[in-house]
């Protein structure tokens, strides 16, 4: 009687358990990713609940939260008490064995038994073999109180003959069975394996709230939740669209989005947002500033400094006006990245009508009004925001000292209404791509230089002019004279502005003089020793240009670098 009571009390136990726990999963509604890293997932959930609902489980959230970002949202006569995180790992599903995979199962066991009985029987002739040839041995050597003759020997000899050639068959057909076994056994495994990976894996990690509630009516009920996760983010990847004949450039704006949160975002609207919340949000306080004094680096250090440093003040500048700007360096990136659909068929050109930008006082946000699937691989998920056609200016820009080759560079002005982030840019120059380069608008400048890659269309050659140049000695001193001339052409059937650059030696030797004797009309930098030309050019037409400069030293000294 104590045990059926026991039983009752223990099903009456577990139904009301049931009864006052309601379940249900919540599904991501919209994100807010971050730039760089970092999301706001709100999710979306209704419960079914009665009287006795005392707890609410709700899954399918993300794995890793910011629990102290943790918003709940429900209706009014229900009464949120207390609320608990965790993630749940699902049971492993157990497996159904198919009919296959037991006959499988049992070949490979029959198998392994027969094995063990021919290993027994190995074991059996290899026995007799040992027991065998010490009975001999023993009867040759003893012979007891009869004498041992040498036919009696020989027919020993022979029986033992026989005996070894009969028992090392045996082994070798044996060992020869064990071996077709094991072939035949590993097939079947081969086998095994691949029905195993038609199991039922075991379900991904997701992480759950369970909620305890208090709540006078039935029915259905919504709850809403919003959270921040540092495991997803973005960065932006730019498309420049050069078409050569119109001199019109147009600038794709996409994100590379990844997101490993552990849930699968299905038909999820995204807000892409330049801010970045994890940074923090406390202000800077300073701190005693205290000298010290400096210890100078070696030789090679102050090589090192000394080149960055004119590498600072060598930049490249805007065509219109002598303001230094700082130039865009193409660069070597491959990455690849995963064109991410939206769930809608969209046609590409009335995406930007989707997009709506909404700036804020610290940061702007690109609201997509439409659903993506994103899924939790890492891979890098490729969502276009927008596409626009810029103003700037074309121009070529040459370096002859360092690079026979000139460069298609954009200047940009008024870039900062663009809302632009450190990124990669592909170009592609009249439908075909021609390499990437990096836009950083991190500067103060006003105009914003995009190197667009090697244009093969403008020559230019650089050379010393010998009868010019001369090398002479008097008294203590030697003095040389470089004279070098510069030609470009334009082989392009549209008109070119070139930014032409080159440069003449600096001295901070007192006894090295360095004298520029002739700029050729070139806009001096005395600092860095820079020469730059404007030039323009029609089509087919080629100019020169021509500098000099003298360096003067002592004649028993010797300069490794003058040219």
């Amino acid at each position: 009687m104590r045990k059926i009571l026991f039983l009752m009390g223990l099903v009456a136990g577990t139904v009301a358990n049931a009864q006052d726990t309601a379940r249900a999963e919540a599904a991501v509604s919209s994100a807010t990713v971050y730039f760089g890293y970092g999301a706001e997932l709100t999710h979306q959930s209704k419960v079914t609940i009665t009287a006795n609902t005392r707890t609410i489980v709700i899954g399918q959230l993300a794995t890793s939260i910011d629990i102290n970002s943790l918003q709940i949202s429900c209706p009014e006569d229900v009464a949120l008490l207390s609320h608990k995180y965790s993630v749940y790992t699902p049971e492993l599903p157990p497996m159904v064995k198919t009919p296959e995979y037991r006959k499988i199962e049992d070949s490979i066991t029959a198998i392994q038994q027969d094995n063990s009985r021919i290993q027994n029987q190995i074991s059996i002739q290899r026995e007799i073999l040992e027991k065998t040839g010490k009975l001999i041995e023993t009867t040759v050597s003893v012979g007891g109180n009869k004498p041992v003759t040498s036919e009696d020997v020989l027919k020993l000899v022979e029986y033992y003959n026989a005996k070894i050639e009969k028992a090392k068959n045996s082994i070798y057909q044996y060992e020869q069975t064990i071996i077709a076994s094991n072939r035949r056994m590993s097939e079947l495994q081969v086998r095994l394996n691949e029905l195993q990976q038609l199991a039922p894996k075991r379900a991904p990690s997701y992480g759950q709230i369970i909620l305890q509630v208090i709540s006078k009516r039935s029915g259905e009920i919504p709850v809403a939740l919003s959270y921040y996760t540092n495991n997803a983010g973005w960065t932006p990847v730019y498309d420049i669209r050069v078409n050569s004949k119109t001199n019109k450039v147009k600038l794709v704006y996409k994100a590379a989005l990844t997101q490993t949160t552990g849930i699968f975002w299905k038909k999820t609207k995204l807000t892409l947002s330049t801010g970045t919340p994890s940074f923090g949000t406390n202000a800077p306080v300073l701190a005693p500033w205290f000298l010290q004094i400096y210890v100078p680096g070696i030789y090679t250090d102050l090589q090192r400094r000394a080149a960055v440093g004119n590498a600072t003040r060598n930049v490249v500048q805007s065509y219109g006006d002598d303001k230094a700007l700082s130039e865009v360096v193409v660069t070597g990136y491959n990455q690849q990245y995963k064109l991410e659909k939206s769930a809608q068929t969209i046609d590409p050109s009335t995406l930007q009508s989707y997009t709506t930008l909404n700036e804020g006082q610290l940061n702007t946000n690109f609201e997509i009004d439409l659903p993506y699937d994103i899924e939790s691989d890492g891979q890098l998920h490729s969502v276009s925001i927008k596409d626009e056609e810029i103003n700037c200016l074309l121009k070529n820009y040459a370096v002859p000292r360092a690079d026979k080759e000139a460069y298609l560079m954009a200047e940009i002005a008024n870039w900062q209404n663009l809302d632009l982030l450190p990124g990669d840019a592909n170009i592609i120059m009249d439908e075909t791509y021609v390499g990437k380069s990096v836009i950083d608008p991190n500067t103060t400048a006003d105009t914003l230089n995009l190197s667009l890659g090697k244009d093969k269309r403008i020559a230019v050659k650089r050379s010393l002019v010998k009868e010019l140049s001369s090398l002479k000695t008097s008294g203590r001193d030697t003095k040389q004279t470089f004279t070098y001339e510069i030609i470009v052409k334009n082989n392009k059937l549209t008109d070119v502005n070139l930014l032409l650059k080159d440069q003449y030696p600096l001295s901070t030797i007192k006894e090295v003089e360095v004298k520029l004797e002739d700029d050729g009309n070139a806009a001096v930098n005395e600092e860095t020793g820079v020469l730059t030309w404007k030039i323009d050019l029609k089509p087919g037409e080629s100019k020169r240009v021509r500098f000099t400069y003298t360096v003067k030293y002592p004649k028993d000294k010797k300069i490794v670098n003058l040219k």
